[in-house]
């Protein structure tokens, strides 16, 4: 895979129209196995909020690590589970993920080189645009092709996890992000299979008025194959990001990504 970058200029327009016209054919056949990266959400005047993956250096896409560091469109990518971190779920975590197996991406860093050391970030946000520079990442829809659940939960507070897809999704399944920010959980997968996660975020403006955004998220857990047929995501692609026949194309992010 290669990833090229582009500064926001005439030529991105013409990518965010590519990237609008493709959302249809979403394929997420680039593989992030291992390394660190945040589901991410930008906002700029002109396109609102956005959300996006943001890969730092240690991230390993099709095989290789990405290097200097890139965004790309949640549509682009999927986020593989791997068999190796299968667990048995935390005694204090709610039916069904309490004493059954559990595929888990750890809130740690610990293993990071053989799976993904995935968060949530807000780092492109700058302080002062939404009230409190709070914004709020819910999770508002949710497929499995295997009939499994999804958990996300913080160490010490597995009895009360944020999202919880097996006693149905609302308003609280969520986590609070702030401007500049970004945080880990652990991520839990009751069975092998596709997970399409759709996840919105949320912020009331200093200026008055709200922005929202949202984005299909895949993950491949366990033994699942990589590429099956499943319901088509609703979601754009991300702003400024389009597949090619090079690769996947990029706008420049204003800063560079911070690891944990």
């Amino acid at each position: 895979m290669k990833l090229a970058f582009f500064k926001t200029t005439s030529a991105t327009v013409f990518l965010v129209a590519v990237a609008a016209a493709s959302a249809q054919a979403a394929d997420f056949t680039n593989l992030y196995r291992a390394g660190h990266a945040d589901l991410a959400v930008g906002y700029g005047v002109t396109e609102g909020l956005h959300l996006f993956y943001e890969l730092s250096s240690t991230a390993v896409v099709n095989g290789s690590p990405v290097g200097g560091g890139a965004s790309a469109s949640p549509s682009d990518l999927s986020v593989i589970v791997p068999e190796s971190v299968l667990t048995i779920g935390h005694t204090s975590l709610p039916a069904p993920f309490a004493g059954n197996a559990l595929y888990v991406l750890a809130q740690t860093s610990a293993g990071a080189g053989t799976r993904p050391f995935l968060g949530f970030g807000a780092e492109e946000i700058d302080p002062g645009v939404f009230v409190g520079d709070a914004l709020t990442f819910t999770l508002t829809d949710f497929f499995s092709s295997t009939g499994g659940q999804f958990v996300l939960f913080s160490n010490g507070s597995q009895a009360n996890p944020s999202i919880n897809t097996a006693d149905g999704l609302s308003a609280s399944d969520f986590v609070d992000l702030y401007a500049g920010g970004h945080d880990h959980f652990n991520l839990g997968f009751t069975a092998a299979g596709i997970y399409d996660l759709t996840f919105s975020a949320a912020g009331v403006l200093v200026g008055g008025g709200s922005a929202t955004a949202s984005g299909v998220f895949r993950f491949v857990v366990g033994d699942a194959p990589v590429t099956p047929t499943v319901p088509e995501p609703g979601s754009l692609m991300m702003a400024g990001l389009a597949m090619t026949a090079g690769g996947l194309v990029a706008a420049r992010r204003r800063r560079a990504h911070r690891l944990s």
